[in-house]
Formats: structure tokens, C-alpha cells, sequence
């Protein structure tokens, strides 16, 4: 008869998981009315309410509003960032780079995040900290489509004569998205970020010598 060993502890507790599920869902509500609603009109007890939860459990979770806010800017916009990161810092060419960036920012505006995206674009009266937090976040997120796009000017594949300008075009495009896609089915998220990552890229592509 052979000996089996002891099966190894699963490194994450059924208890830690369901308290990783419950916060996942308590970020999801409220970023979903934060961005109908806004800072002011975004409610602790409707929250609570939608999830079956009482107001204390809730607090137990997040001391306050502004600590919920502030955990939603940071799931949406850590995560966002994260994505950008890998990219930028991919073997790819930097034109390659750039077109992954731009579908990747068209798929967490329309797939991945679509109600949390008003959180970045839209002045919902935020606090000082979450506008804080808001800034940080944002100036992360162009610095690294900026590197790529320097980059990309360096090594001779990306022509613009002015970068700043062509790069505020790009998100102002990104961002307008959201206003638009839901009333049309004719493509998935996926397709729609190819095309508009195509058509973006000729911003950079103009002024060649």
C-alpha cells in the first residue's frame, strides 16, 4: 500500500475569498452609481440595500464614502495602468505598442469597465483626496502612452510635429467613446478596438520626411 502525502493548504482561505468576492461587489455598485449619480448623490445605504448587507457590515469593509471612492478610483485605475505597463514595456515596436494601447484602453472603456469610465472623464464633485487620487492616476496613465510615443518618435517609426497635441487628440478620442458605442451593435468591443486603434495611429503617422 503506497503512502500519499498530505494535500497542501490552498494558500488562500475560503473566508479570505469571500471577503475578496464581497469587496469586488461593493466596488462594483458604487462605482456603477458614483458614475450616474456622482460624489454627493452616491448612498452607503442603497449600496448596502443591493447587496443585502447592513449598513455596519458595509463599514466594516470601508470606514467611510470617501474611503469607498477612493478604493474605486484605485481598482479601476491600478488595474487600467497595469495593463498600460505591460504593453509599454513589451519587445514590440513601439508602433505595435501603441496600437496594443489604444485597444486596450477601447476595451476597458466598452467591455471591461464601461460604467467606471465616467469616474476618469466627468466632474462627479468628488473630495479633494479622490481628486488627488484622480490626478495621480491620469498623469500615470499618459506618462506611459507618452513613452511610447517618444519612443516610437525616436526610432523613426512614429512622425507627428507636435506630440502633445496629437497625444490630447488621441485620449480626447478614447474617451468620447463611452457617449456612443452602446447605441450601436454592428461590432464587439474587441473589432471596435482594432478599428479605432487603426485610425488613431494615423495621428502619429503625418509629417514624414
Amino acid at each position: 500500500m503506497t503512502s500519499q502525502l498530505p494535500a497542501e493548504p490552498d494558500t488562500v482561505s475560503r473566508a479570505d475569498r469571500r471577503r475578496a468576492k464581497r469587496i469586488e461587489d461593493i466596488l462594483r455598485i458604487a462605482t456603477s452609481l458614483l458614475a450616474e449619480r456622482g460624489y454627493a448623490a452616491t448612498n452607503l445605504d442603497e449600496i448596502a440595500e443591493v447587496l443585502d448587507l447592513s449598513k455596519a457590515s458595509l463599514y466594516h469593509y470601508f470606514p467611510s464614502k470617501e474611503h469607498l471612492i477612493l478604493a474605486c478610483l484605485d481598482r479601476i485605475g491600478d488595474s487600467t495602468n497595469r495593463q498600460l505597463r505591460a504593453v509599454a514595456a513589451s519587445a514590440a515596436p513601439p508602433r505595435d505598442r501603441l496600437h496594443e494601447a489604444i485597444r486596450a484602453q477601447v476595451l476597458v472603456l466598452t467591455r471591461d469597465e464601461p460604467a467606471g469610465s465616467a469616474i476618469f472623464i466627468h466632474d462627479l464633485g468628488l473630495p479633494e483626496a479622490a481628486r488627488n487620487r484622480l490626478r495621480e492616476l491620469t498623469e500615470q496613465h499618459d506618462r506611459l502612452f507618452r513613452s511610447i510615443i517618444d519612443e516610437g518618435i525616436r526610432a523613426g517609426e512614429l512622425h507627428v510635429p507636435d506630440p502633445a497635441i496629437a497625444r490630447l487628440l488621441m485620449h480626447g478620442a478614447i474617451n468620447f467613446i463611452p457617449s456612443w458605442y452602446h447605441r450601436s451593435a454592428r461590432m464587439s468591443p474587441e473589432q471596435l478596438g482594432d478599428v479605432v486603434a487603426d485610425e488613431l495611429l494615423r495621428l502619429f503617422e503625418g509629417g514624414k520626411t
